[in-house]
């Protein structure tokens, strides 16, 4: 236990260095890693103020796949702008219809960048399997939600969304 332990520590350590390079490997290393504590620090780097670390974190979150959301949507109520919108990117990753609620949520945040970056993470999640989204989730929502969501669309998207009305048809 105590190897195991060490490893962590230096890993924590090279996170918090001021170079960029090895700080995503540092990220490489937790993944390889693995286990709760390795997953626990990399939901803390989405709260980094390094651009460039947050992508690269979530696009290894998203790779965790959709047991992970809730902790992902934990970080976001904590979070300033950067870390909702870092939160909007890890859902795009993931790509599962689990993520369109929390993200037509985040449609509406007081905050552009994150407008912005769910309104890009919900178009890939529905072009990744249009027919998916209209079968698993839009026809299974009452009616005025499919309207909102549509007209959500509509804005964001207007070739998608017309798509979208003729798989529905």
């Amino acid at each position: 236990m105590a190897n195991r332990k060490e490893p962590l520590e230096e890993i924590i350590k090279e996170l918090n260095c001021h170079d960029i390079k090895r700080r995503l490997r540092a990220v490489d290393l937790l993944v390889e890693r693995g286990g709760k504590q390795a997953e626990k620090e990399l939901l803390k780097l989405l709260r980094d103020e390094s651009w460039h670390l947050r992508n690269y974190v979530a696009k290894v979150l998203g790779g965790f796949g959709k047991y992970i959301i809730s902790s992902i949507l934990a970080e976001a109520k904590q979070g300033v702008w950067y870390v909702r919108s870092a939160t909007c990117m890890t859902l795009g990753y993931i790509g599962e219809i689990e993520c369109l609620d929390p993200l037509l949520s985040l449609l509406e945040d007081q905050s552009t960048q994150v407008q912005i970056a769910a309104e890009e993470a919900l178009i890939k999640i529905i072009n990744k399997d249009r027919l998916k989204f209209v079968e698993s989730y839009l026809s299974k929502k009452d009616a005025d939600f499919q309207e909102f969501i549509l007209e959500k669309l509509r804005k964001i998207d207007t070739d998608l969304y017309k798509d979208i009305i003729d798989e529905s048809a």
